[in-house]
């Protein structure tokens, strides 16, 4: 998979992703054990974002804020391992500053350690952000940009020119995404009720008023096929139950018809 696979953590863990991103993100996530943990986390703090209150404060809050300000001295910028203040800014805390005392080492440190913290819950407090406002959906992360070889059915989902057909039968889903410019087409399935004994989930295209094979579907209640043959001059897809192995022509009327239109 390519690196881009894992920005899809934060859309995947508030469910602003389509069923080809989820299909391959839950793949990716069977191989993946840091994209389960980062899903985890923000789904954890995606959840925090409900028990937040609104709270008054006391009147007397801001008379001990105003009095006490002027007492509290802002603490020193944090200087990498390959940067150094400038000359003048040195000389300026060596001559005003007081020594900085061992609590205030404390808050540095205790301060450094909560960024990697923090940034966690900015990226979840930003992917439930999405939910909440329910404007348009902002993926963050970047097109490939590796030379990983894909898969015929990942270049199909991926294509430019993809299009989307959905339908459901029962409690069942099936979407076909083609790509014309490819010719091929892919079918994800969910929710598929296990074809009765001795017999199989068999794919077909439409070619004019011909039904053309086009491969089996597994067993599982969740598959991703690439189908056979051209998609691209197909007016729809076809699914039917038929012997194990398969046949020649449709022996039944399809449980399922998706047309490209």
């Amino acid at each position: 998979m390519t690196d881009d696979i894992h920005g899809l953590s934060g859309a995947y863990a508030v469910d602003a992703v389509d069923d080809v991103e989820r299909v391959l993100f839950e793949a990716h996530l069977a191989d993946c054990p840091a994209c389960r943990s980062e899903v985890a986390s923000l789904r954890s703090a995606a959840g925090e974002l409900s028990l937040g209150t609104v709270t008054t404060p006391p009147p007397s809050l801001r008379e001990s804020v105003l009095r006490d300000v002027a007492a509290v001295r802002p603490l020193p910028p944090l200087v990498t391992s390959g940067e150094q203040p400038a000359p003048e800014l040195i000389a300026a805390s060596a001559s005003k500053a007081p020594a900085v005392s061992g609590s205030l080492e404390a808050k540095r440190t205790e301060r450094a350690g909560r960024v990697p913290r923090l940034q966690r819950w900015l990226v979840g407090v930003a992917a439930a952000a999405v939910v909440v406002t329910g404007g348009v959906v902002w993926h963050p992360w970047s097109p490939p940009t590796s030379n990983v070889q894909l898969t015929a059915t990942q270049q199909v989902l991926r294509s430019q020119d993809a299009q989307s057909f959905k339908t459901s039968f029962g409690a069942a889903t099936a979407t076909i995404v083609r790509s014309p410019n490819l010719e091929k087409a892919v079918i994800i399935t969910a929710n598929l009720p296990a074809a009765p004994t001795g017999k199989v989930y068999e794919l077909w295209l439409q070619q004019g008023k011909t039904m053309v094979r086009a491969g089996l579907i597994p067993p599982g209640q969740a598959n991703t096929v690439l189908l056979d043959g051209n998609a691209a001059s197909a007016k729809g897809v076809g699914i039917t139950i038929e012997p194990t192995g398969g046949s020649d022509k449709p022996t039944l009327p399809p449980v399922a018809l998706i047309a490209f239109a």
